[in-house]
């Protein structure tokens, strides 16, 4: 359930790795939906959860081992792509993170420190000679971090802002995953064209799991199938339930609390290199202040065969209150905000009150916990999740579907932070 790159990446693996056959369910268009078709498409591979606070509540080993599996999923994109012959332009480079005070660099190097004692590749941090806090950044993580002058930080950030203080820079990267789905979609439907089918405009009401089998139910059809997969993003009017029409719930933690994005883009006048920018604007980490604004810049190929630069920002984000409206217009004055507040990380020589090329807005799907779920319910091995926003990027959702189409092929898998749990 879900033509989103959740939903495809599930597909795509499963019809790779084992025998079974797959129908697709979406209830709008295919890659059209909150996730997929309406965000800035950046590749990266960060939890919207520090790491250290993750490595606290579920152990050294197991923080890691879901580190190393989203940062994997760069090499299983990278399959997709290649075995399906897709034209997806796949950018990556290093991103920046642009840091404030001494919460921010104490949390993002610690989150350092939790990669190095897991062997895994750590993220470069610079801070300014100028910090103010510069000496009261704890001993132990003085090797995680370099001293250099703050007009390094301004060149990174590409920013006059001298109230950041430090950068964190990481392997990223940008595609457009609305055209990646469609292109895969396309290649499924050719290559298993005896073991898979879609259905797009077909919104499924009711899920029933029960004897060993999965019933979907929409206004005009059941499908009966051994398995069914949630890949909604957790927003969608459906009932799940057992054969005694108890509702089948999860662990507190793995409910979604979403929140709308808004996002706006520009083309630019002069091309200019892809790139990926956050600039935290909370005082602390996970204070539950709007956390940060977003700059993804990337090649913007057009029929024509021109290829300007489309330079995408985002950052306010609002509470759901249901039920969402896709095709809700844009606020006006939300963009005027914007046009304001965030407009000058994304481009400063970019006059203020220029008309935008596109502004949309898109589900976010937080889990309450912040991190993805990925599995088999403990208790009905016939429902599973590829489910969850994990904040920007798309990689956590491939790295999902993979690991599912290894459960539906019989293969078991250990222990993750990703278990649905009740």
């Amino acid at each position: 359930m879900g033509a989103g790159i959740a939903g495809i990446a599930t597909a795509f693996f499963t019809l790779r790795s084992t025998d079974r056959s797959v129908l697709l369910l979406e209830r709008d268009r295919v890659a059209h939906g909150g996730a997929t078709g309406r965000n800035a498409g950046q590749l990266t591979t960060y939890f919207e959860r520090p790491l250290a606070s993750i490595a606290g509540a579920f152990g050294l080993d197991l923080a890691v081992a879901a580190q190393r599996a989203f940062d994997g999923a760069h090499d299983l994109l990278d399959d997709i792509v290649e075995e399906s012959g897709a034209s997806v332009r796949i950018e990556r480079f290093d991103g920046h993170l642009g840091l404030r005070n001494l919460n921010h660099v104490v949390v993002h190097l610690r989150n350092n420190l939790v990669r190095l004692q897991g062997g895994l590749r750590t993220d470069a941090c610079l801070v300014s000679e100028d910090a103010e806090f510069l000496d009261e950044i704890p001993p132990e993580l003085a090797s995680l971090y370099s001293v250099v002058p703050q007009s390094r930080l301004r060149g990174l950030l590409e920013i006059d802002d001298d109230r950041y203080r430090a950068v964190l820079s990481e392997q990223k990267g940008c595609a457009n995953s609305g055209l990646l789905v469609q292109e895969v979609l396309g290649y499924l439907l050719d290559r298993y064209p005896d073991r898979f089918r879609y259905r797009d405009h077909t919104p499924v009401e009711r899920v029933t799991i029960g004897s060993g089998r999965a019933r979907l139910e929409t206004a005009r059809h059941h499908v009966d199938a051994a398995r069914v997969v949630l890949c909604t993003n957790g927003f969608v009017d459906h009932v799940v339930e057992d054969g005694a029409h108890h509702p089948i719930e999860l662990h507190p933690e793995q409910q979604v609390v979403g929140t709308i994005g808004f996002m706006a883009a520009f083309i630019e006048d002069q091309p200019r290199p892809p790139g990926a920018f956050s600039y935290i604007r909370n005082v602390k980490v996970g204070s539950g202040e709007a956390p940060y604004v977003y700059v993804t810049r990337r090649t913007y190929d057009q029929l024509d065969g021109t290829a300007p630069t489309l330079t995408a920002m985002g950052g306010p984000e609002w509470p759901i209150e249901p039920p969402w409206d896709a095709a809700a217009p844009f606020p006006g004055s939300l963009l005027g905000t914007m046009d304001a507040e965030v407009r000058p990380f994304a481009q400063p020589a970019r006059p203020p009150g220029r008309p935008y090329d596109f502004a949309w807005h898109g589900l976010m799907g937080y889990m309450d916990g912040r991190i993805r779920v990925i599995g088999a319910h403990p208790r009905h091995a016939e429902l599973l999740y590829n489910l969850g926003c994990n904040g920007v990027g798309f990689l956590p959702s491939i790295h999902g579907g993979e690991k599912v189409a290894r459960l539906l092929g019989g293969e078991s898998q250990p222990s993750s932070i990703f278990d649905p749990r009740v």
